[in-house]
Protein backbone atom coordinates (compact mmCIF):
# COMPACT_ATOMS: atom_id res chain seq x y z
CA UNK A 1 0.00 0.00 0.00
CA UNK A 2 3.08 2.11 0.64
CA UNK A 3 4.11 2.75 -3.20
CA UNK A 4 0.14 4.54 -3.68
CA UNK A 5 0.29 6.20 -0.35
CA UNK A 6 3.91 7.50 0.20
CA UNK A 7 3.22 10.07 -2.68
CA UNK A 8 5.51 13.28 -3.12
CA UNK A 9 3.10 16.52 -1.80
CA UNK A 10 4.88 18.37 -4.81
CA UNK A 11 3.69 15.87 -7.39
CA UNK A 12 0.29 15.92 -6.36
CA UNK A 13 0.30 19.69 -6.07
CA UNK A 14 1.44 19.77 -9.61
CA UNK A 15 -1.00 17.17 -11.11
CA UNK A 16 -3.86 19.50 -9.10
CA UNK A 17 -2.80 22.60 -11.08
CA UNK A 18 -2.56 20.86 -14.15
CA UNK A 19 -6.04 19.30 -13.53
CA UNK A 20 -7.21 22.66 -13.05
CA UNK A 21 -5.89 24.00 -16.06
CA UNK A 22 -7.11 21.56 -17.87
CA UNK A 23 -10.62 21.93 -16.64
CA UNK A 24 -10.60 25.58 -16.91
CA UNK A 25 -8.92 25.96 -19.81
CA UNK A 26 -6.05 27.91 -18.51
CA UNK A 27 -3.52 27.13 -20.93
CA UNK A 28 -3.36 24.88 -24.14
CA UNK A 29 -3.54 21.24 -23.30
CA UNK A 30 -0.65 20.79 -25.03
CA UNK A 31 1.18 23.48 -22.90
CA UNK A 32 -0.29 21.53 -20.24
CA UNK A 33 1.07 18.37 -20.86
CA UNK A 34 4.73 19.94 -21.02
CA UNK A 35 4.64 21.82 -18.00
CA UNK A 36 3.97 19.43 -15.77
CA UNK A 37 5.28 16.33 -17.78
CA UNK A 38 6.99 15.09 -14.87
CA UNK A 39 3.99 14.52 -12.81
CA UNK A 40 2.17 12.82 -15.39
CA UNK A 41 4.55 10.08 -16.13
CA UNK A 42 4.87 9.56 -12.66
CA UNK A 43 1.23 9.47 -11.53
CA UNK A 44 0.19 6.87 -8.59
CA UNK A 45 -3.72 6.12 -8.57
CA UNK A 46 -3.58 7.84 -4.95
CA UNK A 47 -2.59 11.09 -6.38
CA UNK A 48 -6.16 10.80 -8.89
CA UNK A 49 -7.94 10.01 -5.91
CA UNK A 50 -6.66 12.97 -3.91
CA UNK A 51 -7.06 15.57 -6.57
CA UNK A 52 -10.56 14.38 -7.71
CA UNK A 53 -11.51 14.42 -4.45
CA UNK A 54 -9.78 18.30 -3.66
CA UNK A 55 -12.02 18.73 -6.91
CA UNK A 56 -15.39 17.51 -5.05
CA UNK A 57 -15.10 19.64 -2.10
CA UNK A 58 -16.04 22.67 -4.37
CA UNK A 59 -19.17 23.82 -3.91
CA UNK A 60 -20.66 22.82 -7.53
CA UNK A 61 -23.79 22.03 -9.00
CA UNK A 62 -25.42 22.11 -12.56
CA UNK A 63 -23.90 23.44 -15.41
CA UNK A 64 -20.55 23.65 -13.44
CA UNK A 65 -20.84 20.31 -11.85
CA UNK A 66 -20.69 18.89 -15.71
CA UNK A 67 -17.98 21.25 -16.55
CA UNK A 68 -16.15 19.65 -14.21
CA UNK A 69 -16.84 16.68 -14.92
CA UNK A 70 -15.67 16.78 -18.68
CA UNK A 71 -12.44 18.37 -17.65
CA UNK A 72 -11.63 15.11 -15.42
CA UNK A 73 -12.57 13.38 -18.27
CA UNK A 74 -10.07 15.05 -20.37
CA UNK A 75 -7.30 15.26 -17.53
CA UNK A 76 -7.70 11.51 -16.85
CA UNK A 77 -7.07 10.34 -20.73
CA UNK A 78 -3.83 12.22 -20.50
CA UNK A 79 -3.18 10.19 -17.60
CA UNK A 80 -3.65 6.87 -18.98
CA UNK A 81 -0.43 5.87 -20.08
CA UNK A 82 0.76 6.18 -16.63
CA UNK A 83 -1.90 4.48 -14.54
CA UNK A 84 -1.72 1.32 -16.79
CA UNK A 85 1.91 1.28 -16.20
CA UNK A 86 1.37 0.69 -12.58
CA UNK A 87 0.71 -3.06 -11.52
CA UNK A 88 -2.25 -3.70 -10.02
CA UNK A 89 -3.47 -6.25 -7.67
CA UNK A 90 -4.75 -9.65 -7.86
CA UNK A 91 -8.15 -9.06 -7.90
CA UNK A 92 -9.69 -12.71 -7.84
CA UNK A 93 -7.63 -13.07 -4.89
CA UNK A 94 -10.32 -11.30 -2.54
CA UNK A 95 -13.51 -12.19 -4.41
CA UNK A 96 -16.21 -9.23 -3.60
CA UNK A 97 -13.04 -7.83 -6.15
CA UNK A 98 -12.81 -10.55 -8.12
CA UNK A 99 -16.48 -10.79 -8.75
CA UNK A 100 -16.33 -6.75 -10.27
CA UNK A 101 -13.40 -7.73 -12.24
CA UNK A 102 -15.08 -10.74 -13.85
CA UNK A 103 -18.50 -8.46 -14.75
CA UNK A 104 -16.20 -5.64 -16.40
CA UNK A 105 -14.91 -8.60 -18.03
CA UNK A 106 -18.27 -9.97 -19.74
CA UNK A 107 -19.24 -6.30 -20.16
CA UNK A 108 -16.36 -5.60 -22.08
CA UNK A 109 -17.49 -8.53 -24.53
CA UNK A 110 -21.40 -7.51 -24.79
CA UNK A 111 -19.75 -4.00 -25.90
CA UNK A 112 -17.58 -5.45 -28.53
CA UNK A 113 -20.14 -7.65 -29.94
CA UNK A 114 -22.69 -4.69 -30.42
CA UNK A 115 -19.85 -2.60 -32.46
CA UNK A 116 -20.63 -4.33 -35.80
CA UNK A 117 -24.20 -3.24 -35.80
CA UNK A 118 -23.11 0.61 -34.88
CA UNK A 119 -20.74 0.10 -37.78
CA UNK A 120 -23.91 -1.31 -40.16
CA UNK A 121 -26.31 1.00 -39.97
CA UNK A 122 -23.80 3.95 -40.62
CA UNK A 123 -22.75 2.09 -44.35
CA UNK A 124 -23.51 4.70 -46.74
CA UNK A 125 -25.15 2.24 -49.09
CA UNK A 126 -26.91 0.77 -46.40
CA UNK A 127 -30.48 -0.17 -47.24
CA UNK A 128 -33.79 0.79 -45.53
CA UNK A 129 -33.88 -3.13 -44.02
CA UNK A 130 -30.45 -3.54 -43.48
CA UNK A 131 -30.82 -0.35 -40.95
CA UNK A 132 -33.98 -0.89 -39.05
CA UNK A 133 -32.32 -4.38 -38.25
CA UNK A 134 -29.51 -3.45 -36.62
CA UNK A 135 -31.21 -0.83 -35.34
CA UNK A 136 -33.79 -3.36 -33.23
CA UNK A 137 -30.44 -5.65 -32.59
CA UNK A 138 -28.99 -2.30 -31.25
CA UNK A 139 -31.83 -1.45 -29.21
CA UNK A 140 -32.08 -5.51 -28.00
CA UNK A 141 -28.42 -5.55 -27.12
CA UNK A 142 -28.38 -2.07 -25.34
CA UNK A 143 -31.96 -2.86 -23.66
CA UNK A 144 -29.48 -5.60 -22.13
CA UNK A 145 -26.75 -3.58 -20.73
CA UNK A 146 -29.20 -2.61 -18.07
CA UNK A 147 -28.64 -5.73 -16.16
CA UNK A 148 -25.31 -3.85 -15.47
CA UNK A 149 -26.97 -1.82 -12.86
CA UNK A 150 -26.15 -4.19 -10.72
CA UNK A 151 -22.26 -4.05 -10.56
CA UNK A 152 -23.14 0.04 -9.99
CA UNK A 153 -25.84 -0.58 -7.54
CA UNK A 154 -23.44 -2.82 -5.79
CA UNK A 155 -20.39 -0.12 -5.91
CA UNK A 156 -23.63 2.64 -4.14
CA UNK A 157 -24.89 0.58 -1.86
CA UNK A 158 -21.67 -1.68 -0.29
CA UNK A 159 -18.34 -0.78 -1.30
CA UNK A 160 -18.59 2.72 -1.23
CA UNK A 161 -19.48 2.81 2.72
CA UNK A 162 -16.94 0.72 3.54
CA UNK A 163 -14.49 3.04 1.62
CA UNK A 164 -15.90 6.21 3.03
CA UNK A 165 -14.82 4.18 6.49
CA UNK A 166 -11.02 3.85 5.30
CA UNK A 167 -10.31 6.32 3.24
CA UNK A 168 -10.59 10.13 4.07
CA UNK A 169 -10.06 11.40 0.80
CA UNK A 170 -13.38 9.53 -0.99
CA UNK A 171 -15.33 12.27 -2.76
CA UNK A 172 -14.55 10.90 -5.54
CA UNK A 173 -16.82 7.78 -4.98
CA UNK A 174 -19.74 11.02 -5.66
CA UNK A 175 -18.20 12.10 -9.13
CA UNK A 176 -18.14 8.04 -9.97
CA UNK A 177 -21.68 7.86 -9.09
CA UNK A 178 -22.59 10.86 -10.77
CA UNK A 179 -20.71 9.24 -14.29
CA UNK A 180 -23.10 6.36 -13.44
CA UNK A 181 -26.28 8.21 -13.39
CA UNK A 182 -25.33 9.27 -16.91
CA UNK A 183 -24.54 5.63 -18.16
CA UNK A 184 -28.25 4.82 -17.06
CA UNK A 185 -29.84 7.82 -18.78
CA UNK A 186 -27.59 7.08 -21.44
CA UNK A 187 -28.90 3.53 -21.89
CA UNK A 188 -32.76 4.84 -21.31
CA UNK A 189 -32.20 7.57 -23.84
CA UNK A 190 -30.80 5.45 -26.48
CA UNK A 191 -33.85 2.52 -26.24
CA UNK A 192 -36.36 5.24 -26.67
CA UNK A 193 -34.87 7.08 -29.59
CA UNK A 194 -34.93 3.71 -31.34
CA UNK A 195 -38.25 2.42 -30.28
CA UNK A 196 -39.79 5.83 -30.80
CA UNK A 197 -39.26 5.00 -34.77
CA UNK A 198 -38.37 8.66 -35.83
CA UNK A 199 -34.72 7.86 -35.59
CA UNK A 200 -32.04 10.68 -35.66
CA UNK A 201 -28.98 8.74 -36.33
CA UNK A 202 -26.40 12.03 -35.94
CA UNK A 203 -28.51 12.16 -32.15
CA UNK A 204 -28.15 7.86 -31.78
CA UNK A 205 -24.11 7.51 -32.66
CA UNK A 206 -23.39 10.44 -30.23
CA UNK A 207 -25.60 8.64 -27.40
CA UNK A 208 -23.79 5.51 -28.48
CA UNK A 209 -20.50 6.94 -28.60
CA UNK A 210 -20.83 8.86 -24.84
CA UNK A 211 -22.78 5.16 -23.62
CA UNK A 212 -19.03 3.22 -24.82
CA UNK A 213 -16.87 5.90 -23.11
CA UNK A 214 -18.49 6.00 -19.98
CA UNK A 215 -18.89 2.51 -19.75
CA UNK A 216 -14.93 1.84 -20.58
CA UNK A 217 -14.18 5.08 -18.15
CA UNK A 218 -15.82 4.03 -15.24
CA UNK A 219 -14.42 0.25 -15.57
CA UNK A 220 -10.11 2.09 -16.07
CA UNK A 221 -11.42 3.91 -12.96
CA UNK A 222 -12.70 1.17 -10.83
CA UNK A 223 -9.38 -1.15 -11.93
CA UNK A 224 -6.38 1.41 -11.89
CA UNK A 225 -7.53 4.15 -9.82
CA UNK A 226 -10.06 3.38 -6.98
CA UNK A 227 -9.08 -0.29 -6.67
CA UNK A 228 -5.62 -0.37 -6.46
CA UNK A 229 -5.77 2.23 -4.10
CA UNK A 230 -8.55 0.52 -1.22
CA UNK A 231 -7.16 -3.11 -2.08
CA UNK A 232 -5.30 -3.44 1.00
CA UNK A 233 -7.79 -0.72 3.35
CA UNK A 234 -10.69 -2.84 3.87
CA UNK A 235 -10.02 -5.41 6.24
CA UNK A 236 -11.03 -9.19 5.07
CA UNK A 237 -13.52 -9.95 7.36
CA UNK A 238 -15.21 -6.68 5.76
CA UNK A 239 -14.86 -7.86 2.43
CA UNK A 240 -16.17 -10.87 3.26
CA UNK A 241 -19.34 -9.13 4.47
CA UNK A 242 -19.65 -6.94 0.91
CA UNK A 243 -19.33 -10.34 -0.58
CA UNK A 244 -22.24 -11.41 1.29
CA UNK A 245 -23.95 -8.41 0.68
CA UNK A 246 -23.72 -8.62 -3.22
CA UNK A 247 -25.94 -12.15 -2.70
CA UNK A 248 -29.05 -9.90 -1.85
CA UNK A 249 -28.12 -7.35 -4.97
CA UNK A 250 -27.17 -9.59 -7.55
CA UNK A 251 -25.03 -9.89 -10.34
CA UNK A 252 -24.07 -8.87 -13.91
CA UNK A 253 -23.33 -11.24 -16.54
CA UNK A 254 -22.30 -13.50 -14.40
CA UNK A 255 -22.83 -16.54 -12.60
CA UNK A 256 -22.84 -15.85 -8.76
CA UNK A 257 -20.02 -17.26 -6.63
CA UNK A 258 -20.29 -20.71 -5.51
CA UNK A 259 -21.00 -21.21 -1.81
CA UNK A 260 -17.39 -22.79 -1.42
CA UNK A 261 -15.73 -19.33 -2.30
CA UNK A 262 -18.22 -17.11 -0.08
CA UNK A 263 -17.19 -20.05 2.52
CA UNK A 264 -13.35 -19.44 1.78
CA UNK A 265 -13.49 -16.25 2.22
CA UNK A 266 -14.47 -16.01 6.01
CA UNK A 267 -12.10 -15.33 8.59
CA UNK A 268 -9.94 -17.53 9.93
CA UNK A 269 -11.98 -17.86 12.76
CA UNK A 270 -14.99 -18.48 11.09
CA UNK A 271 -17.43 -16.89 13.45
CA UNK A 272 -18.24 -12.99 13.81
CA UNK A 273 -16.89 -11.01 16.96
CA UNK A 274 -20.24 -10.62 18.94
CA UNK A 275 -21.78 -6.72 18.58
CA UNK A 276 -22.18 -4.45 21.59
CA UNK A 277 -26.09 -4.52 20.98
CA UNK A 278 -28.90 -7.10 21.62
CA UNK A 279 -30.61 -8.91 18.98
CA UNK A 280 -33.81 -10.17 18.45
CA UNK A 281 -33.05 -13.66 20.22
CA UNK A 282 -31.43 -12.13 23.12
CA UNK A 283 -34.62 -9.70 23.51
CA UNK A 284 -37.21 -12.60 22.89
CA UNK A 285 -39.96 -12.81 24.75
CA UNK A 286 -39.31 -8.98 26.24
CA UNK A 287 -42.01 -6.63 25.24
CA UNK A 288 -41.40 -3.12 23.69
CA UNK A 289 -44.03 -0.57 25.41
CA UNK A 290 -45.33 2.08 22.57
CA UNK A 291 -48.11 3.22 24.53
CA UNK A 292 -50.56 2.09 22.49
CA UNK A 293 -49.86 -1.66 22.70
CA UNK A 294 -47.27 -3.90 23.41
CA UNK A 295 -44.77 -6.21 21.34
CA UNK A 296 -41.84 -8.13 21.15
CA UNK A 297 -39.17 -7.24 19.06
CA UNK A 298 -39.60 -9.81 16.29
CA UNK A 299 -43.58 -8.85 16.02
CA UNK A 300 -42.13 -5.14 15.66
CA UNK A 301 -39.85 -6.17 12.84
CA UNK A 302 -42.30 -8.57 11.09
CA UNK A 303 -44.60 -5.65 11.20
CA UNK A 304 -42.36 -3.29 9.77
CA UNK A 305 -40.98 -5.64 7.11
CA UNK A 306 -44.62 -6.43 6.31
CA UNK A 307 -45.54 -3.00 5.64
CA UNK A 308 -46.31 -2.25 1.71
CA UNK A 309 -43.45 0.68 2.01
CA UNK A 310 -39.81 1.27 2.16
CA UNK A 311 -39.19 2.66 5.22
CA UNK A 312 -35.46 4.31 6.15
CA UNK A 313 -34.70 5.83 9.30
CA UNK A 314 -31.91 8.82 9.19
CA UNK A 315 -31.20 9.91 12.68
CA UNK A 316 -30.54 13.74 14.19
CA UNK A 317 -26.49 13.34 13.32
CA UNK A 318 -28.38 12.70 9.41
CA UNK A 319 -26.41 9.27 9.50
CA UNK A 320 -28.69 6.60 8.10
CA UNK A 321 -29.74 4.21 11.07
CA UNK A 322 -32.31 1.80 9.99
CA UNK A 323 -34.11 0.20 6.74
CA UNK A 324 -37.31 -2.39 6.42
CA UNK A 325 -36.29 -5.20 3.85
CA UNK A 326 -40.32 -5.70 2.50
CA UNK A 327 -40.40 -8.58 0.08
CA UNK A 328 -40.11 -6.20 -3.19
CA UNK A 329 -38.10 -3.71 -2.45
CA UNK A 330 -38.34 -0.31 -4.39
CA UNK A 331 -34.66 1.34 -4.75
CA UNK A 332 -31.64 -1.06 -3.34
CA UNK A 333 -30.39 -1.17 0.23
CA UNK A 334 -27.38 -2.82 1.80
CA UNK A 335 -26.93 -3.13 5.73
CA UNK A 336 -23.24 -1.03 4.18
CA UNK A 337 -25.05 2.09 4.60
CA UNK A 338 -25.91 1.90 8.37
CA UNK A 339 -23.89 4.58 9.97
CA UNK A 340 -23.65 6.24 6.46
CA UNK A 341 -23.90 9.97 6.25
CA UNK A 342 -27.40 10.72 4.17
CA UNK A 343 -25.71 12.91 1.88
CA UNK A 344 -23.23 10.37 0.82
CA UNK A 345 -25.83 7.78 -0.13
CA UNK A 346 -27.09 10.24 -2.84
CA UNK A 347 -25.87 11.05 -6.47
CA UNK A 348 -24.60 14.63 -6.56
CA UNK A 349 -27.23 16.01 -8.68
CA UNK A 350 -29.99 15.43 -5.63
CA UNK A 351 -27.26 16.02 -2.23
CA UNK A 352 -28.18 19.61 -2.03
CA UNK A 353 -31.75 18.92 -2.29
CA UNK A 354 -31.80 16.55 0.63
CA UNK A 355 -29.10 18.71 2.79
CA UNK A 356 -31.72 21.39 2.42
CA UNK A 357 -34.52 19.41 3.23
CA UNK A 358 -33.06 17.73 6.11
CA UNK A 359 -32.08 21.08 7.47
CA UNK A 360 -35.78 22.76 7.34
CA UNK A 361 -36.46 19.56 9.28
CA UNK A 362 -34.12 20.43 12.25
CA UNK A 363 -35.07 24.44 11.81
CA UNK A 364 -38.88 23.21 12.14
CA UNK A 365 -39.73 25.10 8.82
CA UNK A 366 -41.01 21.92 7.35
CA UNK A 367 -42.57 18.90 8.46
CA UNK A 368 -43.18 16.84 5.86
CA UNK A 369 -42.33 16.52 1.61
CA UNK A 370 -43.06 14.64 -0.69
CA UNK A 371 -41.88 13.58 -4.53
CA UNK A 372 -43.15 11.06 -7.11
CA UNK A 373 -40.88 9.40 -9.94
CA UNK A 374 -41.67 7.14 -12.49
CA UNK A 375 -39.34 3.84 -11.77
CA UNK A 376 -39.84 1.73 -14.95
CA UNK A 377 -43.33 0.68 -15.25
CA UNK A 378 -43.85 1.92 -11.77
CA UNK A 379 -45.19 5.05 -9.83
CA UNK A 380 -43.49 5.16 -6.74
CA UNK A 381 -44.63 8.11 -3.89
CA UNK A 382 -41.74 9.57 -1.82
CA UNK A 383 -42.18 11.15 1.95
CA UNK A 384 -40.09 12.49 3.82
CA UNK A 385 -41.12 13.12 7.84
CA UNK A 386 -39.54 15.43 10.27
CA UNK A 387 -39.13 13.69 13.48
CA UNK A 388 -39.61 15.61 16.49
CA UNK A 389 -41.05 14.33 20.28
CA UNK A 390 -43.39 16.23 22.76
CA UNK A 391 -40.68 19.17 23.17
CA UNK A 392 -39.88 20.00 19.82
CA UNK A 393 -36.07 18.26 19.60
CA UNK A 394 -35.09 16.80 16.45
CA UNK A 395 -34.52 13.20 16.49
CA UNK A 396 -34.02 12.46 12.59
CA UNK A 397 -35.76 11.80 9.30
CA UNK A 398 -38.75 9.35 7.88
CA UNK A 399 -38.18 8.33 4.34
CA UNK A 400 -41.29 6.31 2.92
CA UNK A 401 -41.41 5.06 -0.26
CA UNK A 402 -44.21 3.45 -1.93
CA UNK A 403 -44.89 2.15 -5.48
CA UNK A 404 -48.71 4.00 -5.93
CA UNK A 405 -49.02 2.49 -9.61
CA UNK A 406 -52.52 0.67 -8.55
CA UNK A 407 -53.84 2.91 -6.11
CA UNK A 408 -53.75 5.36 -8.48
CA UNK A 409 -55.87 3.54 -10.77
CA UNK A 410 -58.61 2.98 -8.12
CA UNK A 411 -62.28 4.18 -8.91
CA UNK A 412 -66.03 3.97 -6.90
CA UNK A 413 -65.16 1.87 -3.87
CA UNK A 414 -65.00 -2.04 -2.93
CA UNK A 415 -66.17 -2.78 0.54
CA UNK A 416 -64.66 -4.79 3.25
CA UNK A 417 -67.95 -7.72 2.92
CA UNK A 418 -67.60 -7.71 -1.00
Amino acid sequence: MSEFINNSEQRIKQLQAFFYGIIYQREKGAQLIKTYAEAIAQVQPFDVVVVVDTLMKEDISGEELQKLKKGINRSLNMLYKGLVSREIPKYQHKPFFGILQLENNALNDLLIALRPYIKAFNEKDADRKKIIDSLLEIKKRVEALQEFNLHYVKKENILFPYIEKYLPEYGCLSLMWSYQDDIRNLIKDTVEIIAAGNTDLKRLNRLLGDLFFNMYAIRFREEYVLFPVIFDMIPEKEIHEMLEQAFDVGFAFVEPPSIKILEESRSPAGTKKKEAFLSIDDLDGKLLDFDTGRLTIKQAVIMLNHLPVDVTFVDENDKVRYFSTPGDRIFPRSKAIIGRLVENCHPPSSVHIVKELIDSFRKGEKKKESFWIQVGEKLVLIQYFALHDKEGNFHGTLEVSQDITDIRKLEGEKRLME
